[in-house]
């Protein structure tokens, strides 16, 4: 079943502000100003608040409630798959955003590849490192991560397997890799988050 904060935008927006605090405040020296932004699986499009304003903002979701929700603070969201390349647009900058441990290896892969098609300068991948934790192999990890699957299922994607630090950092340089317009990788760590960029050729 659905996580109750899937189902209650408000409820995951307050459970949200704890996990960040202001950790998304990066956003702005990562993206810069005058960008054209969009976010595939972006709720209720809490991301806009954290960039600057003269930035053009975007993005889709398939959770209806959390679509609602962002549309009435007057966010250019709306409803769309974010494996389906027709619901994408040319912009400067695509972030995914709390997106990559929700989804198998195939989809992370199939998304990063729609991306880099669109992406004009760069992908912005933000993770919680914290989930992390679960990928570790350990009876607390895996009691970690049962619970993570339940409080964490946004109900349309299965959570396949909790990846561990070293994992993470494995894929992000394989997604890199794996695509040759894709010129620089550059991770932080602020705020126990991994913040990506992966810079686009052209």
């Amino acid at each position: 079943m659905k996580s109750i904060f899937y189902m209650h935008p408000f409820l995951y927006e307050f459970g949200i502000r704890f996990l960040y605090f202001d950790g998304l405040s990066i956003l702005k020296d990562i993206i810069g100003k005058q960008k054209e932004v969009f976010e595939p699986a972006c709720g209720y499009g809490r991301v806009k608040k954290f960039i600057y304003s003269c930035c053009k903002y975007s993005g889709i979701d398939l959770n209806e409630r959390f679509i609602r929700y962002g549309r009435k603070k007057k966010r250019d969201i709306y409803v769309g798959n974010i494996l389906d390349i027709k619901q994408y647009k040319n912009s400067d900058v695509i972030i995914l955003s709390d997106i990559l441990h929700h989804l198998t290896i195939k989809d992370v892969k199939k998304l990063v590849s729609i991306a880099v098609q669109y992406a004009r300068e760069k992908i912005v991948i933000v993770e919680p490192e914290f989930v992390t934790a679960a990928g570790k192999k350990n009876i607390f990890s895996r009691l970690l991560g049962k619970f993570m699957s339940v409080t964490d299922f946004d109900g349309i994607n299965e959570i396949e397997k909790w990846l561990s630090k070293k994992e993470y950092e494995s894929l992000f340089q394989e997604l890199k890799d794996s695509h040759h317009n894709i010129e620089k990788l550059k991770i932080k760590r602020f705020r126990k988050h991994y913040f990506v960029e992966m810079f686009v050729n052209g």
